[in-house]
C-alpha cells in the first residue's frame, strides 16, 4: 500500500518537505508514484522526463496488520545517483515470508532534490531531509502494520547506500532505526558530494531564462517554471553519455546554513568518531564500475573514449571538479598508462576499464569509509564482496549481451528484493536469494549476519587486515582477510581535492 508521508500536492520543489496531516477511514492506495526525473535509462524515443511532483510516499508490505505481531522492519532507499529511479522498483516477493515488514520510500531526486543556492534561500539536501521525514513517519506509524518500531533496519544501494551512511551520521536521523546496511556506496564516494553548487544553480537557472546575480530572484524565477522544464535541464549537466552519471548530489550546506543538516564534512565527522553507534553492513561488487560502463561496451563508444580520454574521463570518474585544470590531462593519462600499459581501449581491454572504474567510483572509498567507521564506533561493522553471475545481470540490458562480461553494480540487490532481473530460473539462482535472503534477516535481528562463523567484522585498528566475506556463489562463500582493496597504492598517489586530501591529513590504513 502507498501512503502519503509529505503533504508532496501542496510541496513546491525548492521547499523543505512538510509532514502530512492526518486522515481518517480507508486510504486508496492503488498507484505507484515516482518523483519526477531525468532517466538516462529510458528507452531511445521515449520521454527522458518522467514522474511527478506528488511523489513522496512510501510503499508498506507486510505479512500481518496486527500491531501484536511485532515483525523487524526493513526499510529500502533506492539508488539512482541521485537523479532517478523510485521505491516502487523493488518489490517484496522474495523478502516477504520472512515475517518482516517491508517498506520502500521515495525522495526528490536531481534538481528538484538537490540543488542548493549556497544560502538559506534554497541550502540544499532536501532530498535528504524527505528521507528523514519519511523514517520518521515509518518509525511513529509502523506498528499499525505489524511492524516493530524498535528493531527498524534501513538498506539503500548505490545513491541510497550512501544515504543510509549520512543517516548514521547526521545528527536528525538519530533515533529512527538500529541498523544500516548500505550496498555499493558511501558517504565518501567521489560522485556523492555537489561540487560548486551554486555554479551549477546559475547554470541551470541561465538556461530556463531566469537571473542568476541574486538568489532570492533566482529562486523565486524558477519557481515560476515548470519543474519539468527544471528536470530536462539535467542534460545539459552531462557532456557525454550521461556523465558524469550524478550532477547532483548531497551539499556541504554547514558552510552556509543556518539550521544545516551536515554538522560537518562526512570524512571529519568519521575521522573525530561523530557517528551513531549502531551495527552497519557495508559492500561491494566485483564489477561495480560496470555501471556505468556496461554502456560503454560498444565499439563505438570504446573508440571515442579511446580518442577523447582526456575530455571525457573527468567526466566519467567523477574529478572534473575536483582536480586543477592545468594537472587535469596529467591525471588522466597516468589512470590510462597504469590500467591500460599503453594498449588502446578495445573489448579486449574492456575489462580494465571496469576495474579502474570500480576502484575509482567505489570500492577504494568503500574501502576507506569502512576503516574509519570501524575505529569510530563500538558495535560491529562488517563488509562481503558480491562476486555470484547468475544467470542473469544488469549487465544484459544495458550492454545488451548475455556474455559474461561481469558482476554489475546492483546484481546483488536481485537476490534480496524484486527487481526486473530475474533470479528465480535456475536452482543456484534460487539458493542464492536463500543465502543473501538469510544474511540479511539474522544482521536485522541481531545485527550479525549468520553466513559464516569465520566472517568477523573490520578491526578497530584501521591499519589492520581487511576483513570481509567472499562470495562466488551458493557453494562457495569464505571469509577472507586483505592487506588492502585493489590498487589502493596507486590511487593514493593522486591528489583529488576530496576527503583527506581536502584536509591535509592521510589516513595510515
Amino acid at each position: 500500500m502507498e501512503l502519503p508521508c509529505s503533504c508532496s500536492k501542496l510541496l513546491n520543489w525548492s521547499y523543505e518537505p512538510i509532514p502530512p496531516k492526518p486522515w481518517t477511514g480507508i486510504w486508496k492506495a492503488k498507484t505507484m508514484f515516482k518523483c519526477m526525473q531525468y532517466d538516462h535509462f529510458t528507452l531511445q524515443g521515449q520521454d527522458m522526463v518522467s514522474g511527478d511532483e506528488d511523489c513522496l510516499y512510501v510503499n508498506v508490505y507486510t505479512p500481518d496488520l496486527s500491531p501484536q505481531k511485532k515483525f523487524d522492519v526493513l526499510i529500502f532507499i533506492h539508488g539512482g545517483a541521485f537523479m532517478f529511479n523510485y521505491g516502487g522498483m523493488y518489490g517484496p516477493e522474495l523478502i516477504l515470508d520472512r515475517d518482516v515488514v517491508y517498506v520502500t520510500l521515495n525522495y526528490r531526486l536531481g534538481p528538484l532534490g538537490f540543488l542548493s543556492t549556497e544560502d538559506d534561500v534554497v541550502p540544499g539536501n532536501n532530498g535528504l531531509k524527505d528521507q528523514i521525514l519519511a523514517l520518521k513517519w515509518i518509525k511513529e506509524n509502523i506498528e499499525y502494520f505489524g511492524g516493530n518500531p524498535n528493531s527498524i533496519t534501513i538498506f539503500g544501494m548505490s545513491a541510497g547506500g550512501s544515504s543510509v551512511h549520512f543517516h548514521l551520521l547526521l545528527p536528525a536521523s538519530k533515533g529512527l532505526f538500529h541498523k544500516g546496511i548500505s550496498q555499493s556506496g558511501t558517504t565518501l564516494c567521489p560522485w556523492v558530494l555537489l561540487e560548486k553548487p551554486l555554479e551549477k544553480a546559475k547554470k541551470l537557472s541561465s538556461l530556463v531564462g531566469c537571473p542568476v546575480t541574486d538568489s532570492v530572484e533566482m529562486v523565486d524565477c524558477l519557481r515560476s517554471k515548470p519543474a519539468r522544464q527544471i528536470t530536462l535541464i539535467v542534460k545539459h549537466f552531462q557532456p557525454w553519455l550521461y556523465n558524469p552519471f550524478s550532477p547532483f548530489g548531497v551539499v556541504l550546506d554547514y558552510n552556509w546554513a543556518t539550521s544545516p543538516l551536515l554538522p560537518d564534512h562526512p570524512y571529519k565527522l568519521l575521522k573525530n568518531q561523530k557517528v551513531a553507534d549502531l551495527p552497519w553492513m557495508a559492500s561491494y561488487t566485483s564489477g561495480e564500475g560496470l555501471y556505468p560502463a556496461y554502456d560503454f561496451y560498444y565499439t563505438h563508444h570504446l573508440e571515442y573514449i579511446d580518442r577523447n580520454w582526456n575530455e571525457v574521463m573527468p567526466h566519467i570518474l567523477h574529478y572534473n571538479d575536483t582536480v586543477d585544470l592545468k594537472h587535469k590531462d596529467e591525471v588522466s593519462q597516468k589512470i590510462r598508462q597504469y590500467f591500460l600499459q599503453g594498449q588502446s581501449l578495445t573489448k579486449d581491454t574492456y575489462k580494465s576499464l571496469v576495474e579502474l572504474m570500480s576502484e575509482r567510483l567505489f570500492i577504494y572509498d568503500i574501502e576507506k569509509t569502512g576503516r574509519l567507521h570501524a575505529t569510530a564506533v563500538n558495535s560491529p561493522v562488517y563488509c562481503y564482496l558480491f562476486n555470484y553471475r547468475g544467470a542473469h545481470s544488469k549487465t544484459e540490458f544495458r550492454a545488451n549481451t548475455t556474455e559474461n562480461i561481469g558482476v554489475s553494480h546492483g546484481d546483488d540487490t536481485s537476490y534480496i528484493l524484486k527487481t526486473v532481473m530475474d533470479t528465480s530460473s535456475t536452482d543456484d539462482d534460487r539458493l542464492m536469494c536463500g543465502v543473501m535472503i538469510d544474511m540479511f534477516t539474522s544482521f536485522m535481528r541481531t545485527g550479525k549476519p549468520a553466513t559464516s562463523p569465520d566472517w568477523e567484522p573490520l578491526s578497530k585498528t584501521a591499519s589492520d587486515s581487511w576483513n570481509q566475506l567472499h562470495i562466488d556463489g551458493p557453494h562457495n562463500i569464505y571469509a577472507e582477510q586483505k592487506e588492502k582493496l585493489g590498487n589502493r597504492d596507486f590511487w593514493d598517489s593522486i591528489h583529488f581535492e576530496e576527503n583527506d586530501h581536502l584536509f591535509g591529513t592521510k589516513d595510515e590504513l
